[in-house]
């Protein structure tokens, strides 16, 4: 499985780690919107539904080429998170970014990849037939999305140990 965060150095660039942070934003984005069902239960996708995913796909697609001339190693997006310690894995690796570009004031909040962590987290849940875990309400602090992300790692970590019903203690009812 290719690593999403791999620095060549032990502290990278803020630069860097800006347009990393952006760029699997963007990768979220995308991803969210192609793993979307049609908004009409039964019908295929809208034209503006696919020119939205073309859009959102173009915008990563320029970005992950500007950010891959640009900085050293390249990022190679994540291919699976289908099970519970590559997730608990990947939202480690997204806070470790998140910690990193938290006092940039030009930081954005992550929207896009915590709803991608929630999907894939939501996935594992009914698969396993395991309770989903609560999502806090929206937010825009980064710092929330940082716990946010720990939480996760934590109960994909719970899933791997705890037996068939629990899943941690952040669960839905």
């Amino acid at each position: 499985m290719p690593a999403t965060l791999t620095f060549s150095v032990q502290n990278p660039p803020a630069a860097q780690t800006a347009a990393l942070s952006l760029l699997v934003d963007l990768e979220a984005r995308w991803e969210n919107l192609r793993g979307c069902q049609p908004i009409t239960p039964g019908m295929t996708s809208s034209l503006k539904e696919l020119h939205q995913k073309q859009k959102a796909y173009e915008a990563f697609f320029t970005r992950l080429v500007a950010y891959n001339k640009g900085y050293k190693p390249a990022h190679v997006p994540e291919l699976l998170l289908n099970n519970a310690p590559r997730l608990a894995l990947w939202c480690r690796k997204m806070r470790d970014l998140h910690i990193r570009v938290q006092c940039d004031a030009e930081a954005h909040y992550p929207a896009h990849l915590l709803e991608k962590a929630y999907r894939w987290a939501d996935r594992l849940a009914d698969r396993m037939k395991k309770d989903r875990m609560i999502r806090p309400n929206p937010t825009d602090n980064i710092a929330a999305a940082i716990r946010e992300l720990e939480e996760l790692a934590q109960w994909c970590d719970n899933l791997c140990t705890n037996k068939p019903g629990s899943a941690g203690s952040a669960l839905a009812g």
